[in-house]
């Protein structure tokens, strides 16, 4: 395995925009979100559910009604009102429930809204016009993600041609580092005549799982719509120009970036990293450490800082560096409460590579692997260290690869990490050519 190959990993895996990134990106789906569950819910009939007091009922019909009529004149505070009204009125009034979570998402009270989403959910665990925003609003903050997911699973079966649904499950894939579920609905939706964002999000997901063409092509496709990429979007396309083998191009769409930033916010310092990076591939080493200096000692910028200088370590060679990198993400980790296994799978990856630190990679990958059970190459990863450290030999290292990929998985981020991990094999043995032999049309790895 060639030294520039060694220890790499995807530096946009785990990355994911910031809190205020995804606000920003999602919010522009207020409209959207609105305007959907009003079309949606103001043609359905729900039957009222309290049959036992008519009169009350009758009364949680009318100030029902009257919150939807407000609604329609744009009268959002007054339509929370008479919604609430006609919630005391009758608790159970689904309609009521849906007319406040619209009227509290027009009125910007986005919290509100999605606690009210939750409630109909609860009340109406197959409502498709509740499942689809509670996916949509899943892109406003990390923390409403999982949930976000789990509504659109839920819809998606019911109605699996929903493209804008699949999309926005794309979307949250990649936000929770789920690389190759995210890359399996982008295929499906960009045969559906995919939006322009669709596209560039579908860009971005290919450049994490490392099929740079395919997403330089997605990119391109882009472009021609006369978007601009920007964000975090920019920094993905800077990674997939730079490894599809023009570093020029990708710092002068970071350098434009990086100028038009005013503070050293999440996305300047994953520029600031992405953009060292692409200086060093463009024979700038001098400019790529300066571009750093202001993220260093930041706690928050650890895991970028250490991506960025393991790329630099992999030009250069540096012990220094490579030192740097293992203390880096070893803070990274410490510094996370609960560290994702998207995250310990990354450390890995890079530890893997770094003189020394195979015994920590095996513990990792040993710590990941009962989180994916059906992901071979973590498997592969495991028994080629162990072979490695002297814990199995180099015949029972045969006969184990032989056993446990002997059908190899058509998922390509797991053919990527099979065939890195299958490289970094010294001298192995002739009767896995055949794996090989398989394995490198498929991949991007110089056996």
């Amino acid at each position: 395995m060639s030294q520039k190959h060694q220890g790499k990993t995807n530096p946009c895996s785990t990355q994911g925009p910031s809190v205020k990134d995804i606000r920003t990106k999602s919010f522009s789906n207020l409209v959207l979100v609105t305007a959907l569950l009003f079309l949606l819910t103001d043609i359905v009939h729900v039957p009222l559910l309290n049959n036992s007091a008519p009169v009350q009922a009758q009364k949680s019909s009318s100030a029902t009604q009257r919150g939807y009529n407000l609604l329609k004149k744009g009268w959002v505070n007054d339509a929370i009102k008479a919604f609430g009204q006609a919630l005391k009125q009758n608790p159970q009034s689904l309609q009521a429930k849906v007319g406040l979570a619209i009227s509290y998402n027009r009125a910007g009270r986005i919290t509100e809204a999605w606690e009210t989403y939750q409630q109909v959910l609860a009340q109406d665990p197959n409502n498709q016009s509740a499942l689809k925003i509670v996916g949509i609003m899943g892109t406003y903050r990390p923390e409403w993600q999982v949930r976000g997911i789990a509504a659109l699973n839920t819809l998606l079966k019911v109605n699996p041609n929903d493209v804008q649904a699949r999309s926005y499950r794309a979307l949250l894939y990649s936000y929770q580092g789920r690389v190759s579920e995210s890359v399996a609905d982008y295929q499906t939706v960009l045969e559906k005549n995919p939006t322009s964002e669709a596209i560039l999000g579908a860009a971005q997901a290919y450049s994490y799982s490392r099929n740079y063409q395919k997403a330089l092509e997605l990119f391109d496709r882009y472009r021609v719509s006369g978007k601009p990429i920007t964000g975090f979007a920019a920094v993905a396309y800077a990674n997939t120009l730079r490894e599809t083998g023009n570093p020029q191009a990708a710092v002068q769409v970071l350098e434009g970036q990086l100028q038009r930033s005013k503070s050293l916010d999440k996305l300047a310092i994953e520029t600031r990293a992405e953009l060292a990076k692409a200086y060093v591939a463009n024979q700038q080493s001098q400019q790529a450490f300066a571009v750093l200096e202001p993220i260093q000692n930041r706690p928050e910028a650890n895991l970028a800082l250490a991506r960025s200088l393991n790329e630099i370590r992999s030009y250069s060679n540096n012990p220094g560096v490579a030192q740097q990198v293992a203390t880096l993400y070893r803070q990274a980790i410490a510094n996370s409460p609960n560290p994702s296994p998207v995250l310990l799978r990354e450390a890995a990856d890079v530890f893997t590579g770094l003189p020394q630190q195979e015994q920590t990679a095996l513990q990792l990958y040993r710590q990941v692997a009962p989180q994916f059970p059906n992901d071979k190459s973590l498997v592969v990863r495991q028994l080629v260290l162990e072979n490695k450290l002297g814990q199995l030999a180099k015949n029972d290292l045969k006969k184990r690869l032989v056993a446990e990929v002997n059908l190899l998985p058509s998922d390509p981020v797991q053919l990527q990490q099979i065939a890195l991990a299958l490289s970094d094999v010294d001298a192995p043995d002739p009767e896995l050519l055949s794996f090989y032999q398989t394995l490198s049309p498929k991949v991007n790895v110089p056996f």
